[in-house]
């Protein structure tokens, strides 16, 4: 499937249907209940999951980041209690501080302190953030991965950090208190913005140097929260992004997997090539047969339309099928990518990984 992938990303036909799934939620859950073999699994181990499922490798987290953070008169404190982790940011002028917390019955992790909440805490924001700078990272071992991964009829994502108001939100402020802020400090919340943008800049340019297939924007988007912002505060800085990897040959995809009808069409207006972890009805806001015509081009790269509900009861392996041939119909003759929106659950059946493989092979021969 590697080769076809590389094709739908090019704007090229392809031979195959590409068939992608997020299979880490999966394997925490069954590290989490103790299920045989499901000790700590390594990077080969991942190769081997989805050579035997029958899905292209591609999400793998560690090594995933272009870049990460250091700090210039900033102390940094991670501490861990239980199942509470807590991260300070210490400065002269004052401190940062969230708190997050693990939640075993959904084995997932979520604030439940994020670092600013005031005005107050936006100013020793911009504080530690005129102190940091990015470091690439991942960009040396790329070569030996990608060769690797080939092997496997896979290739490994590359994420480029978050972009500046999707950092704001997700990282620092949270996304109710964070959109208060932005109406109520707009002038400080703007130079954090501008200061964060600026800072991407060499890891742009290292990644450039690369020069890799595809760089993939972690943004977590979904229209429910972010449509309203995405014209004033997304959209240039996104235009700027695609403007250098464009340059370099390299071709971007971004993660929208939350509700899908107010962003697709503006994500496909910046220029995106690819729109990943689409999650269509019955567990987003459009149906997959709609989801072109929202998008409104021909061109950019369909990725996802298997909604993660799916793989646990009451849905079936019939339901499955059922809305598999929709997709297959609904997106035929356009680029696409079938893949699961977002991610397999801890609790989901695996087996349906491999029948939706069986099943997708017969619509290719």
């Amino acid at each position: 499937m590697l080769e076809s992938f590389l094709a739908v990303l090019a704007g090229r036909p392809s031979d195959e249907i590409v068939w992608t799934a997020d299979l880490k939620y999966w394997m925490d859950g069954q590290k989490q209940a103790g299920a045989p073999g499901a000790g700590e699994c390594t990077e080969q181990d991942y190769l081997e999951l989805c050579r035997t499922l029958g899905c292209m490798p591609y999400y793998w987290y560690e090594n995933f980041w272009l870049a990460e953070p250091e700090y210039e008169g900033v102390e940094v404190v991670a501490e861990s209690q239980g199942a509470r982790r807590c991260r300070t940011w210490r400065t002269s002028v004052g401190e940062l501080r969230e708190e997050s917390l693990f939640m075993t019955e959904s084995v997932s992790e979520a604030f439940v302190k994020h670092a600013v909440e005031n005005e107050s805490d936006l100013r020793t924001l911009l504080h530690i953030l005129e102190r940091r700078r990015w470091k690439p990272a991942g960009l040396d071992a790329f070569g030996r991965r990608a060769k690797q991964w080939a092997e496997y009829d896979g290739i490994p994502a590359l994420g480029m950090i978050r972009s500046p108001l999707a950092s704001f939100l997700h990282e620092w402020a949270g996304m109710g208190n964070g959109s208060y802020l932005i109406c109520d400090h707009a002038p400080i919340v703007r130079e954090i913005l501008s200061l964060m943008e600026a800072q991407e800049r060499p890891i742009i340019e290292a990644t450039c140097r690369l020069r890799p297939p595809l760089v993939h924007f972690p943004d977590n988007l979904s229209s429910e929260s972010l449509t309203g912002l995405f014209g004033e505060f997304m959209a240039e800085p996104y235009r700027k992004r695609l403007k250098a990897f464009h340059s370099a040959g390299i071709r971007c995809a971004v993660h929208l997997d939350g509700r899908v009808r107010g962003l697709l069409p503006k994500l496909t207006a910046v220029g995106m090539d690819a729109i990943e972890a689409l999650t269509p009805f019955p567990a987003g806001d459009v149906h997959v047969e709609e989801m072109r015509s929202i998008a409104g081009s021909d061109k950019v790269v369909l990725w996802g339309g298997v909604p993660g509900v799916m793989f646990v009861p009451p849905y079936t392996w019939s339901e499955m099928k059922s809305h598999l041939a929709k997709l297959i119909d609904a997106w035929r003759g356009t680029p696409f990518v079938v893949g699961v929106g977002d991610q397999v659950p801890p609790y989901g059946d695996i087996d349906v990984v491999r029948r939706i493989s069986d099943y997708l092979k017969h619509e290719r021969s």
